[in-house]
């Protein structure tokens, strides 16, 4: 019985702790933050994600690629998120040369890396990228995340913060977000 019951505990444990890679790496807790959401589909089809109502989404497409982007407009940049999600028509291999390729240019744009992450997201092999440093006149912290679709696509979701301002909770928030994204 006391076998039984540690089994059960464990089991349990495993089961309720259904928080991605993602969301363990930057210590987030399982919760919705976000009630009225709204599923919007990029222009192709080829992906869907959920964004609260009140948030303006803007759609892109061309040849290359194909985007979703959105931000709550009704509070200011330093307390909002931004949120690019696209979907690119090209091969990539997420390997040590693409990982130096990311720091490279978060280099270039003056960026501090503090976390970088071979994982695993919507099941397929991926890679983030979580760098800060100053856009324009603010703190600035950008986390960029690459998925690996099939050998001619891949999915980039960009979510950018500006100020300092709770942002380990907006970083969460967007993890929230980018786990709703359903590939088609």
């Amino acid at each position: 019985m006391k076998y039984f019951l540690s089994i059960l505990v464990l089991f349990l444990m495993i089961s309720c702790n259904s928080s991605s890679e993602l969301a363990n790496d930057f210590s987030c807790e399982n919760s919705n933050s976000y009630i009225d959401l709204q599923k919007n589909k990029d222009v192709r089809n080829l992906f869907s994600v959920k964004f609260p109502k009140k948030w303006k989404v803007n759609l892109y497409y061309d040849d290359a690629k194909t985007s979703i982007y959105a931000a709550d407009t009704t509070v200011s940049v330093t307390k909002t998120i931004l949120i690019d999600v696209t979907l690119v028509h090209n091969t990539i291999f997420i390997d040590k040369t693409f990982a130096q390729k990311i720091t490279d240019d978060n280099k270039k744009m003056g960026l501090t890396e503090l976390k970088t992450k071979n994982i695993q997201l919507f099941k397929k092999p991926s890679y983030y990228s979580y760098a800060e440093g100053k856009k324009g006149r603010y703190p600035y912290h950008i986390l960029n995340t690459f998925t690996k679709i099939n050998s001619d696509n891949f999915l980039h979701v960009k979510t950018e913060i500006y100020g300092d301002s709770l942002v380990e909770q907006r970083i969460c928030n967007a993890i929230e977000l980018i786990e709703k994204i359903q590939l088609n």
